[in-house]
């Protein structure tokens, strides 16, 4: 894999920082909020909201409960963040905004995995994010054909809209794999496909009796109940083949981002632009990459390149161009569902506006607290440990990553210039 961020904080064309230092409410009891930075914490960002789906400001480290495995751990670090319309950000802690005061995007196109209606639809929402949306102190990456473009992370606005503008669509995309499983004889969907590759043969045997019943003439065009089911088989074989491909250089981006981002302090998003991938033979380690995204302070967002779903739409389907867009043969949701809900993030579906769907994600990144707590079990084993979140005032809903892979951080570099 290629490297990502090796030594990119140095290449940075970051400006001065615009920090604005203003004092929250004074906690209960009329101590300072606690704040400490140290590799040894597990950081955890919250997004709270109330009833009426409103940020709820004003809360205090004894509003909150943490849990690891089950067990109460002890909160030892708790401010909250908010980054202005402006560009500033705002904290109860000057050494907060040190490594919090730049908000760090990267855009991740899943080429092979966006047909090219859909890659279209994500350019122009990702252009627009970068022109609109991203503030001055906002550093932004564009990683695209399995590397980050120009190999750095970057403030400058033109080197990133060149980089959206680098995308090109992939040669194969899964939405090409699937459509074959509309067309004479059908397979219903791709845990079909897995379970035909795998060596189901009562399914290849149902599926075959049904296409020649239903249509009899193209059974025998095709040589009969045999070589139907034989066309079956290959039909099944060949797109479990090729979508582990396509599956594998996604994780491998992914997990690329992943370590990347690792090395510098504080919450990293990543946007993670697909239509979904195949997942039946990677679960694992889908889960294991937001578990060690987690553990490096980054949330992964997804949205969905097909924009809206199973209503008529001046784009194609998934499947055919008579009708709306449908799932009908793709089960790719699950891929990123693990990478979003794992790492505290959220999956964007059925919005044809782009430039909305990225908006719902700036406004997330937007204001957050910070929970941090040193693990009562300290050993630093690889192992993935659950996270639990609880807030103690009744109607409040947070949203936080669950878990973590419990992994020694690498060396951290700040985007502030020190170290």
């Amino acid at each position: 894999m290629r490297p990502l961020l090796c030594a990119i904080v140095a290449s940075l064309l970051l400006v001065p920082a615009r920090l604005a230092m203003q004092g929250q409410n004074p906690p209960r009891g009329g101590g300072q909020p606690m704040f400490r930075s140290s590799t040894a914490l597990v950081e955890v960002d919250a997004i709270v909201h109330d009833r009426e789906g409103r940020f709820a400001t004003g809360l205090r480290a004894e509003d909150f409960e943490i849990f690891e495995d089950g067990k109460p751990q002890n909160i030892q670090q708790f401010y909250m963040v908010t980054h202005e319309p402006g560009g500033s950000v705002t904290s109860e802690h000057a050494d907060a905004t040190d490594y919090r005061a730049r908000r760090v995007f990267v855009i991740l196109f899943d080429e092979a995995h966006l047909a090219n209606d859909s890659l279209m639809r994500v350019k122009e929402g990702a252009a627009a994010f970068i022109r609109d949306r991203m503030g001055p102190d906002d550093v932004g990456g564009v990683f695209v054909n399995g590397g980050m473009h120009k190999g750095r992370l970057t403030t400058d606005k033109g080197q990133l809209l060149a980089g959206v503008h680098a995308v090109k669509p992939a040669f194969d995309n899964r939405q090409a794999l699937l459509a074959p499983f509309e067309l004479f004889p059908r397979i219903p969907g791709e845990r079909d496909a897995t379970r035909i590759a795998e060596g189901a043969r009562e399914l290849v045997d149902a599926l075959g009796i049904k296409a020649c019943r239903e249509y009899r003439a193209e059974c025998e065009l095709n040589g009969g109940l045999n070589q139907v089911e034989n066309l079956i088989e290959q039909k099944a074989r060949l797109y479990v083949r090729q979508a582990r491909i396509l599956a594998d250089r996604t994780a491998q981006s992914l997990q690329t981002v992943a370590r990347g981002l690792s090395r510098i302090p504080g919450r990293k998003t990543v946007v993670f632009l697909s239509e979904g991938f195949y997942l039946e033979d990677s679960r694992g380690l889908i889960e294991a990459i937001a578990a060690q995204a987690a553990r490096g302070g980054t949330t992964i967002y997804s949205i969905d390149g097909r924009g809206l779903i199973g209503a008529p739409s001046p784009t194609s389907s998934v499947v055919t161009t008579e009708r709306g867009r449908s799932t009908a043969f793709d089960t790719g949701d699950d891929g990123p569902n693990i990478l979003t809900a794992n790492t505290g993030g959220f999956m964007v579906r059925n919005i044809d506006d782009m430039s909305r769907a990225f908006g719902m994600i700036v406004r997330d990144t937007s204001t957050y607290y910070v929970i941090g707590y040193q693990p009562a079990n300290s050993t630093m084993d690889g192992k993935y440990r659950k996270i639990d979140v609880k807030s103690k005032v009744a109607g409040l809903r947070v949203r936080a990553r669950k878990g973590y892979a419990a992994l020694a951080l690498p060396p951290q570099e700040s985007l502030l210039g020190g170290r």
